[in-house]
């Protein structure tokens, strides 16, 4: 998701990496400090190249703490970097290419961890491995625990909103009452977009809500968009019935697991970011919502979603980062009178034009507001880190 941001810190660089060769250097290309030094020195970068192979490094050694990983491309037709932990997304960069960096913060913790490069000739996956470092302030780790809190405390209100407006929706499916689920499709599924910042914690379950035409075998394909080409490519829901019937199933699913969610302040901070990323290099395509074209309701939700991320850690902010707290709450007001500036009525209820009665040139224009939005929202997660 994310397109080329470069989180520049104001501090040495102080992590080791492996080669693919397994030894271990330091960002100089001299041989690494003793383990015990390089934790003592925080925050860090590790920087990743992307080629046709794989990643460089392949295999990486980090101690715990702030990071900040930096994502380049030697050209070729791998574009992605991810850290998972398991199964679990981490943090990745994506749509990496040459002039276009990636990059996205976390607080690495002790362990062993899998890097992908989805798509290297000759390998795929990688190790991080994660030794013991210091250990952050009380203070510190009270307000990242703060801040955390009260974006859940969004989250699961939007889950609960979420399920709440899906169900007369999916009541107008199993109706066959096609006019009135359309009027309430955007009205649902604007709750879902509303936390896609952190749509990479809910696993499988990201793609049985939410997967598009193409995403997923075609026997898989299920959810919202399943629903909405029903709807509006075909005009005829018969046979939707246990689609709709799983999407409700899935969505108290969904509710139940975000209770279970840990996050840290970057990983919210990286996700609004991919978010607004997307929005301005895919989604503003009209590509999420193509045959109701009620986009725009989308981007208004993942405005309101990025916006309430940013809220949550703005206290993190205060103090050496007002300046750029300060700026931020004005580039999402400028991009919400953009949004705004096309409110209207159709045909579907969603309050916004549809997408396709918008000109080239009004298009280009939201794309503009929301990349000068991401790019400061960018420097967030190394702002945050703890």
């Amino acid at each position: 998701m994310p397109k080329a941001l470069v989180v520049l810190l104001a501090v040495p660089l102080a992590l080791t990496a492996c080669s693919s060769g397994g030894k271990t250097v330091s960002e100089e290309g001299k041989t690494a400090p003793p383990a015990s030094q390089a934790a003592a020195a925080a925050p860090k970068t590790i920087e990743v190249n992307l080629t046709d192979d794989g990643c460089e490094p392949r295999n990486i050694a980090a101690s715990a703490g702030p990071t900040t990983f930096k994502v380049t491309s030697a050209g070729g037709g791998v574009t992605e970097f991810e850290v998972l932990d398991g199964s679990t997304l981490l943090g990745e960069a994506e749509h990496v290419a040459p002039g276009k960096d990636g990059s996205f913060s976390l607080t690495l913790r002790p362990g062993s961890f899998t890097t992908l490069c989805p798509g290297g000739a000759k390998y795929d996956k990688g190790t991080l491995e994660v030794a013991a470092g210091p250990t952050a302030a009380a203070t510190n780790a009270a307000q990242s625990k703060a801040a955390v809190d009260a974006y859940l405390v969004y989250v699961k209100g939007e889950a609960d909103q979420l399920i709440a407006a899906t169900a007369p929706f999916a009541a107008a499916v199993k109706a066959g009452d096609v006019a009135r689920a359309k009027n309430l499709y955007a009205a649902a599924r604007s709750h879902y977009e509303a936390i896609e910042p952190i749509a990479e914690s809910f696993g499988d379950l990201d793609p049985a809500i939410d997967a598009r035409a193409g995403d997923v075998a075609l026997d898989q394909w299920g959810g919202f968009h399943r629903l909405e080409k029903a709807l509006w490519a075909d005009g005829n829901v018969t046979g939707m019935g246990p689609v709709a019937d799983k999407l409700e199933a899935d969505l108290v699913k969904l509710r139940q697991q975000i209770n279970t969610v840990e996050l840290e302040p970057a990983q919210i901070a990286n996700g609004a970011v991919e978010l607004l990323n997307e929005v301005s290099t895919s989604k503003i395509t009209g590509e999420e919502d193509r045959y109701s074209h009620t986009d725009l309701s989308d981007f208004a939700a993942n405005l309101a979603g990025s916006q309430a991320a940013f809220d949550a850690l703005k206290p993190l902010l205060a103090g050496a980062q007002q300046a750029l707290s300060d700026q931020l709450e004005q580039r999402f007001a400028d991009v919400k009178a953009a949004l705004d500036g096309h409110k209207g009525t159709d045909p579907t209820g969603n309050g916004f034009a549809l997408y396709t009665t918008l000109t080239a040139e009004q298009t280009r224009a939201l794309s503009t507001a929301v990349d000068t939005l991401a790019e400061p929202l960018s420097k967030v997660a190394a702002a945050v880190l703890v």
